[in-house]
Order: structure tokens, then sequence, then C-alpha cells
């Protein structure tokens, strides 16, 4: 069996890593899937904070910060929650200045798991500083590894692979100590991409007497880089495959890196694949590939997102929409065009709102104009907060005989002051309509009076 240690979290700090701030706390992470014995699977979640974006408090010993991670494992099938933990990531420097805090908190947790499909739901947020927060979801397929059967890893990134003795590492395995890259972003210091698979249920009667790994670096549109393959004897049913690749010289951009198995014949029978990026900051390299704010969406939390991430990004900001925006959304054929466009969406109205300032808008209208009929920031008292933000007054006025539940909130500032006027519509279960405003561009109804009566 291939040996592992199971969930701990150790820490180890990545210096020089390059930090660029962003609205909310910056987050990584990423993940990969091994064969375990029987029936189970073992995943490998791996995670990052940039220390540069935590708030230090002075101690006896130095300066100490802290990044708090929450993470919930759902089964899909189920529904039931078969992981639900808080973690503290606590760090400890004798000088915030400079490069004192220019790291990354790395970490790991190890989870053993049935076959199936999960939900992964990981929010982060500074021990500190509860305001400053990110969050991440995403739906896993873990398929068995079936017995007697070429199968394979999925690849894990790494800063760097060194033999060890250390098993009571968490990043240890088989020998090695692989230390995770859970941003996948390489170049500047990180000349070096190291990465990490298995090969399992090898055999002559599929392979041959020998067989080849090939690694190829190629652009995201699939065309190759470079190659280099490996061969091998086929003497054990499982093999460890890890190594490194250059990318020095490599330009600003994503990138995909192809692990392919070849039987003796040099007939392709597995592969796998991970997409990985490269910053660098020669200015010459830059400039001659990528615009700044190319470069600056590389380094962003949109290079790694998902499409149902970005998809849903994208319905809950339409309220801030024109037509014409959502128009050219639902235009977009490829994710790296959605990617890209809201991550240009948001810096664009970042003088107006910020992308923090919203989405806080909208979890305030969850949790307080959830009805039994609709999500908070679906409601029409959502929809107003998420616009203009809090109101300056509210007067409320419960159900009295004949009359509706309702409430009138008060803008003093917008507009040279305007009202917006919500009735309960739903006989008491809390769901609100919208019913008179006078604000522009709202409905304006000067007999809204009326429809507070009970008929």
């Amino acid at each position: 069996m291939l040996n592992r240690i199971f969930y701990k979290i150790l820490f180890f700090l990545l210096l020089n890593s390059a930090v660029i701030a962003q609205p909310n706390l910056s987050f990584e992470y990423d993940y990969a899937i091994f064969r375990d014995e029987g029936t189970k699977v073992y995943l490998e979640l791996y995670y990052a904070f940039p220390s540069a974006e935590l708030v230090f408090i002075k101690n006896s010993t130095g300066y100490e910060a802290s990044g708090k991670l929450q993470l919930d494992v759902i089964n899909k099938t189920t529904g039931k929650t078969i992981v639900a933990k808080d973690f503290k990531i606590p760090v400890i420097v004798a000088d915030t200045s400079g490069s004192g805090k220019d790291f990354k908190l790395t970490g790991q947790i190890n989870l053993l798991l049935d076959s199936g499909t999960y939900l992964f739901k990981m929010n982060a947020s500074d021990f500190n500083e509860s305001s400053k927060t990110n969050s991440a979801e995403e739906e896993i397929l873990l398929k068995p590894f079936q017995d007697g059967k070429l199968m394979m890893s999925t690849i894990e990134l790494s800063t760097g692979i060194t033999k060890s003795a250390d098993e009571g590492s968490l990043f240890y395995k088989n020998t090695l100590e692989v230390t995770p890259n859970p941003g996948n972003l390489f170049g500047n210091n990180l000349s070096k991409l190291f990465y990490y698979l298995e090969l399992y249920n090898l055999n002559k009667q599929d392979l041959g007497d020998n067989y080849s790994v090939s690694v190829t670096i190629a652009n995201k549109d699939g065309s190759e880089i470079k190659t280099n393959t490996k061969k091998y004897e086929v003497k054990s049913e499982s093999k460890v495959e890890y190594g490194s690749v250059d990318i020095t010289g490599l330009p600003s951009n994503s990138y995909q890196l192809f692990v392919k198995l070849l039987d003796s014949k040099d007939k392709e029978l597995l592969r796998a694949y991970k997409y990985f990026y490269v910053f660098s900051s020669d200015t010459n390299t830059v400039s001659q590939q990528l615009t700044d704010i190319e470069n600056e969406y590389l380094l962003s939390e949109y290079a790694k997102m998902s499409e149902k991430q970005v998809d849903e990004e994208f319905n809950k900001a339409i309220y801030l929409m024109s037509d014409q925006q959502k128009e050219r959304y639902e235009t977009l054929k490829t994710l790296d065009e959605k990617r890209m466009y809201m991550f240009k969406y948001w810096k664009g109205i970042a003088q107006y709102i910020t992308k923090k300032e919203y989405f806080s808008r909208l979890d305030f209208a969850n949790k307080n104009f959830k009805s039994d009929l609709r999500e908070g920031w679906k409601t029409d008292r959502g929809r107003i907060y998420a616009i203009y933000g809090k109101y300056d007054e509210i007067e409320r006025f419960p159900y009295e005989g004949s009359t509706r539940a309702y409430e009138i909130w008060t803008y003093n500032k917008l507009q040279g002051g305007v009202i917006f006027v919500f009735m309960d519509n739903s006989s008491g279960f809390g769901d609100y309509v919208q019913i008179h405003s006078t604000a522009q561009n709202e409905p304006s109804d000067d007999n809204w009076r009326e429809k507070l009566n009970i008929r």
C-alpha cells in the first residue's frame, strides 16, 4: 500500500511568493485524487493563504496572524454532510516589514472517501479581521479505481519534490516530500514546475515488456511546446511518477501539463492533464505577450474559477448590469471568455462599487430578507438593498385588522431623497413585494395604500 498521513495540518512557508491584493482575502486551493485499498478513494486538498494580506498582532514572541478555513464536504447522493470542520492556521514572524511576511501559508487536508459525487464548500477568512473573507465551492466526482485495469491518478503540481524519511510531515508520501502549489502559479522565483502522480495495475499484457511516460508542456489550445519521455520496464503493479520541467523563458500565460502512459509500441493508453499559469516580471516578455490587465487576470481568482462559479457570479451581478452587458455575456462561448469578462466587469465598476461590497450586500439580504418562497437576494427588498445599499431610515408597519404588513425605506441622499414601499403579500410568510417608489426607473403607484387593504 502507498504510505499516507491522515488528518493533520502542516504549514510550508514559501518565501518571496508574488501576491497581488484582491478586494477579498486571496485564497488558493487545488486537489489531487489517488487510489487507496478497497473501494475507497483518497483525496488530498491543498490550500494557501498569502500572509501579506493577513492582520498581524504583536505578542511576546513576535507578530502573529492566523487564517481560518471552514470546510464542509457534502455527499450529493445522500445529501449528508460528512466533513464539517474549522481550521485555525497560525503563523508567527519576528518582523512584519519588507519581506518579513511575504510568503504563503500552504497546507493540506487528506480525506478518505467512498466513490461518488461530493460538494466541497470552503470559507476562508482572516482570524483577526473577520471582514476579510473569501469562499469557494466545487463539485468533485470521485470515480472508483478498478482492480486489474490500467489507471492513473490525477496530477499534483508542486513547488518542490525531495527525497525524505520524515513520515510525520503532511507533505510526505512514498519516500518523498511533495510541497503543493495550490495556485498552480509559476514563474519569477519558481522557474521549475514539479509534478507528481501515480500509475496503477501495470502489467505486461497491456503494456508489453516496457512502457513510457511522456510529459508535455502545451499552450492552452493544446499545441505542444516541449516534451520529455522516460522509458521503464514493467517491474511492479504500481509506480510513482514524478519530476520537473524547466519553464524558464515561458511568457506570462496559461498552459497545460499533459502526462501520457504509452505501451511498448508507443501507443497512448492513458493521459492526465493540469492547467497551470506563468507570470513573469520581465517587462519585455510581458509587454510582447499580454496586456497589464491580462497579467493581473492570470494572478486573480478568476483564472481558476469553474464555469459554474462564473455563471453563478454573473447571475448575482445582473442587478448592476445593463441589458447590453447581460446580452454580451450570454454570447460568450468559452470558459476563459466568461472568466475574463467578469474580471474586467468588476474592475470597470470598482470606482462605484467593489465586488466585496456588492456581495456583502447580497449576504445581508440572504440573512435578513429570506422568505419561505425565495432566497433573500432574489426578493424585492434584496434587489433594492443590493443596488442602493443600506437605507437611511426604515419604518415597519405590522398587520392591523384589514391592512397588510408593510415597510417604507428612505434614502435621503439618493436622487435628492426617495422612498421604497414593500408589502407582505404572502399572508405572514415574509415575502415582501415592492409596490411603490419615488426613485427613477422604479415602479411608482400613487395609490399604493389601497393595495394594503385585505379584501
